[in-house]
């Protein structure tokens, strides 16, 4: 939805002063000439006035709060500065309007929570009359009873219409990066061993996220940029479903690889019932598997969990999990212990609990139980040496909400960019109900369980594809129990116990699954194009 559009049909005027709630385009109009144009905020606000109150103004300049958007280009997270003259434009921290005379310069706030704060901001630094876009706009169209959000949807939907009035773009692969895409990373490097020719896409929602060299990365929030990638693509990579307005072109090809990898704990999609709440939302997931071509598999109860909870009807292509190659890397966990600063022989926990429903939705942190210095203290009495913890929270869960303070043997794992790099440079791990315990089991790592919320998370919190119980890994719902599971541990068992249960679903991993998913994709672009 168009933010600004949100705020007006809620009639928000957000700023106090008088002045600034009388303020019109006439007035911004007869102010600005001749003087510099400033821009305050580079967000929705942004787009808005470049799309409907711009009409080619020169704009000297545009600044931001956020520090993460300094220096970045317009064109980079802007839809309406793509292509556009304004595209080149970089983002500046505010503290540049300062080297401006006030009677030089006006300044246009487009931000649209939190006009009235950045009003102060301004007339501390010198800068007393800036004008508010979302006041403005507000005040031009009282009464007038424009359906802003139909319209912003509308003009979407002739743009990807024209989008799809392009031909496609030979060897172009668009993949979603986002919050998980490990598949994707792993695959595109592959790619890149076999072919210099491909035109690689990653969809991402930071700029700050590294790629391979040759590998072009376009901002989600760009959707101008993000529908144009899409519609002239000639495969399709995603590890969640395709938005539904994308259209799905003739001769495209969409290949589903799931985010998690060749076996999962927890019911997802149709069969998840807490998060499929609705008919629409239904009727969106099964549009999107008739519309999936091939679906990456790691084994057949992946493939048949994935026809259930994604609606998929297309081929299943076994090559394994991308994402896990890493584990099989020996050279991982020297890259680990260096990105935390750690001693060779340090011995490291990866606690990587999952996220809880209801402490996410009613926007609550998720609070740890765990003892984490009992832990260390258990595995110290068990094995010897030193210990530490690297805390992985899933990704919608901050930090700094979960009760734990870093020490410098407690860190905060959460910014580091692989997960898989993560298990596999550990020695232990311990999670929950978080299906990252079998990328653990790949490569024998010893697991751990601890679940003090057992029955009101099974029963209550999402629905499970296994039996909990079956799981070949020690649980323990109290810190006392997991003590003495790590002191009763016994490698032998639980090695045989591990290699059992990955047999019985037929998930076999060998660190060469994104060779094959690499080759494959490759052999569909040669045979259909």
């Amino acid at each position: 939805m168009d933010m600004i559009a949100g705020a007006m049909s809620q009639k928000l005027h957000l700023c106090v002063d008088d002045r600034l709630k009388a303020q019109t385009w006439d007035r911004f109009e007869e102010e600005r000439k001749g003087k510099k144009l400033f821009i305050f905020g580079a967000g929705g606000g942004l787009d808005y006035f470049l799309r409907n109150c711009c009409n080619h103004m020169k704009i000297e300049g545009v600044v931001d709060n956020d520090e993460k958007k300094h220096h970045l280009k317009l064109e980079w997270g802007s839809p309406e500065a793509w292509n556009t003259e304004y595209g080149e434009i970089r983002i500046n921290a505010p503290h540049i309007l300062q080297q401006y005379q006030e009677q030089d310069i006006v300044v246009l706030i487009t931000v649209v929570y939190g006009c009235e704060k950045i009003a102060a901001q301004l007339r501390e630094m010198g800068i007393t009359d800036p004008f508010v876009l979302l006041t403005m706009e507000a005040n031009r169209r009282q009464g007038v009873g424009i359906s802003m959000e139909k319209e912003y949807e509308e003009r979407k939907k002739e743009y990807i219409a024209w989008c799809c009035e392009q031909k496609l773009q030979k060897n172009k692969i668009v993949m979603r990066i986002a919050e998980y895409g490990g598949h994707a990373r792993c695959i595109t490097s592959q790619l890149l061993k076999i072919r210099k020719d491909l035109d690689i896409v990653w969809l991402v929602q930071t700029p700050h996220l590294e790629a391979p060299q040759g590998v072009r990365r376009v901002h989600e929030r760009n959707w101008k940029a993000y529908y144009y990638e899409m519609e002239t693509a000639e495969v399709w990579l995603f590890d969640v479903t395709v938005p539904e307005e994308v259209v799905k072109r003739e001769n495209q090809i969409y290949i589903q690889a799931k985010h998690w990898s060749g076996i999962t704990l927890k019911k997802f999609y149709l069969e998840d019932k807490s998060s499929c709440t609705s008919p629409q939302i239904e009727a969106r997931i099964r549009k999107d598997g008739m519309r999936m071509d091939y679906l990456l598999s790691g084994s057949e109860f992946d493939e048949e969990s994935c026809r259930r909870g994604l609606a998929f009807r297309g081929k299943a292509v076994r090559v394994g999990s991308p994402r896990s190659d890493i584990l099989f890397d020996p050279t991982t966990r020297k890259r680990v212990l260096r990105a935390f600063q750690l001693e060779d022989n340090t011995h490291i926990i990866l606690y990587a609990p999952t996220y809880r429903k209801y402490d996410y939705e009613n926007g609550r942190g998720m609070k740890l139980s765990l003892d984490l210095d009992r832990l260390t203290a258990a595995f110290k009495q068990k094995w010897g040496g030193r210990w530490v913890v690297l805390i992985r929270l899933h990704p919608w869960i901050s930090f700094e909400q979960s009760g734990i303070r870093e020490t410098k043997d407690v860190l905060n794992a959460g910014n580091y960019p692989d997960s898989e790099e993560l298990v596999s440079g550990c020695d232990v791990m311990i999670t929950d109900y978080s299906s990252i315990m079998f990328e653990g089991a790949y490569i024998q790592k010893p697991v751990f369980l601890y679940i003090p919320d057992r029955n009101e998370y099974i029963d209550g919190e999402r629905g499970l594809l296994l039996d909990y119980d079956s799981l070949p890994f020690p649980m323990a719902e109290s810190d006392g129990e997991l003590s003495r599971c790590i002191h009763q541990f016994e490698k032998e068992r639980y090695e045989e116990a591990v290699m059992k249960f990955l047999n019985k679903y037929g998930v076999k991993e060998d660190g060469h699954a994104g060779e094959r998913a690499a080759s494959f994709i490759l052999k569909v672009l040669e045979e259909k194009f």
